[in-house]
């Protein structure tokens, strides 16, 4: 059966599952990333403060994966495997001097094959054209400052509003094709710099945005210093408000996309997946900054969701394993695309329908600061930290492993490594066999960012010191 066959097929099946009535024609795809969203900061996943109004009814309206796991902590890596359904040790692209390689095929590129029309808008210089995320896609916006506009102090070029005006334009254009549509909003990331109206939904007044910037919590990032410096309380607490607040904002510019989009019936037939990269630590292991240099819980548990054109599985809540790279043979599947064989992600069609969990381990990696792999079950998590004599700040790796009972430890907080342990007897061997299966070879050289870049990403953490940092 050819691609576009399966496609009609695959409608029908989906006008079938419910009984609901759908628009003849392929399903349209809109894909939400939200950069460094926390699951557990959204009411859906139980968080007490209304930072999501929105996305907990859109929520309502989908199957929710309770417990889904990205395949790193930075954003660079962890949208290359979402979008090619590889682990970061696949695709290679696990530094930012490297880019796509030529011969891995992205989700674009396979649904422009099949006849959609592909476009993307994104907000960060880790999901540009520059590491191959173009690729594929009919139209690439990049919402990234001139360099006149590049300095220490802006964080990125667009805030969510300005962003969602400018794909409202796009929404309001004629077109023939179905679409496949993806957006990236950064506005979680720190620094964390809410409008004030979103900022007082959960600080006063008087507090000010000044304890969300990177300047201000980096005294408190764990592996910058060889002490690490704990933050205050209330300093920590009114971090995460604004981080809370930046929610907020992006919740509310997504109920206005959403809104303006009904307007003019877009959405009638498509299929919505919204999801995050990584999460962020605020403190839960003793730093203010978690991604990019670790793998517990709240950098890698992040919101997934899927809503159906016919409405099929709305409300439902699934707890099994699930990873970030399964997303993509999923969204091809739902619209009748034959996913490559070299995707390592699995289609979750089955299990919504019924079938057995679809996997059994969940595999994530860092190469960054440090070099870190884990491995977990549905129960219990390894993770190993190579000895690499010091990370990229000079200050001294502790290596080794780490054990914790995700049962009776969900945050992570009790090392229970110990060789005599059954789940370390049987998770060790599940996690050397996973690093050794990975390609040989380094993906190709990226052009590096030019002095004025540099100094952008210096600015949030992203590049190592070119001296010596001073003790805190």
């Amino acid at each position: 059966m050819r691609t576009r066959e399966r496609v009609r097929a695959a409608l029908l099946l989906l006008a079938l599952g419910c009984g609901s009535s759908v628009p003849e024609g392929p399903p349209d795809i809109l894909l939400i990333t939200i950069d460094t969203l926390r699951a557990d900061h959204l009411g859906c996943y139980g968080y007490p403060r209304p930072t999501s109004p929105f996305i907990d009814s859109l929520a309502r309206d989908s199957v929710l994966f309770e417990n889904a796991q990205a395949t790193t902590s930075w954003t660079l890596p962890s949208h290359l495997s979402l979008m090619t359904s590889l682990y970061p040790q696949s695709h290679g692209v696990e530094r930012d001097d490297r880019t796509l390689p030529a011969g891995i095929v992205t989700l674009a590129e396979l649904l422009k094959r099949a006849g959609y029309e592909t476009t993307a808008f994104v907000s960060w210089i880790y999901v540009s054209k520059r590491y191959g995320f173009d690729r594929g896609f009919d139209r690439f916006v990049e919402f990234l400052p001139p360099p006149a506009q590049q300095t220490v102090d802006s964080k990125h070029s667009i805030k969510a509003d300005a962003f969602v005006d400018e794909v409202l334009a796009w929404g309001r254009e004629p077109r023939s094709r179905p679409f496949f549509l993806w957006l990236h909003l950064f506005d979680p990331h720190a620094d964390y710099e809410p409008p004030p109206e979103h900022a007082l939904h959960f600080t006063s007044e008087d507090s000010g945005l000044w304890p969300g910037t990177y300047r201000a919590l980096k005294p408190y990032i764990r592996g910058l210093y060889p002490e690490s410096k704990r933050i205050p309380e209330e300093l920590r607490e009114r971090a995460v408000a604004l981080y809370d607040g930046e929610i907020r904002f992006v919740d509310a510019e997504l109920a206005r996309l959403f809104e303006g989009f009904g307007q003019t019936t877009l959405l009638d037939r498509a299929l919505v997946a919204l999801l995050s990269d990584h999460g962020e630590e605020h403190d839960d292991h003793g730093s203010m900054e978690g991604h990019q240099w670790t793998l517990y819980d709240e950098v890698l548990r992040v919101p997934l969701m899927l809503r159906f054109p016919d409405g099929r599985h709305a409300g439902r809540r699934v707890a099994e394993l699930v990873q970030t790279v399964d997303l993509a043979p999923t969204l091809l599947s739902a619209v009748g695309v034959e996913a490559p064989a070299a995707f390592e992600g699995v289609d979750l069609l089955p299990l919504l329908d019924g079938g057995p969990p679809p996997r059994r381990f969940a595999f994530s990696q860092l190469k960054r600061f440090n070099v870190r792999y884990a491995v977990q079950d549905a129960r219990w998590k390894l993770i190993r930290t190579l000895n690499t004599g010091a990370n990229s700040f000079g200050v001294p790796i502790k290596p080794g492993f780490e054990l914790y009972d995700l049962a009776t430890d969900p945050n992570e907080q009790r090392n229970r490594f110990s060789r005599h342990e059954p789940a370390v007897q049987s998770l060790v061997p599940v996690l050397r066999r996973w690093i050794r299966s990975a390609p040989f070879g380094l993906a190709p050289a990226v052009t590096p960012p030019n002095a004025a870049e540099r100094e952008r990403l210096r600015a949030l953490g992203y590049l190592e010191a070119e001296e010596p940092l001073p003790s805190p």
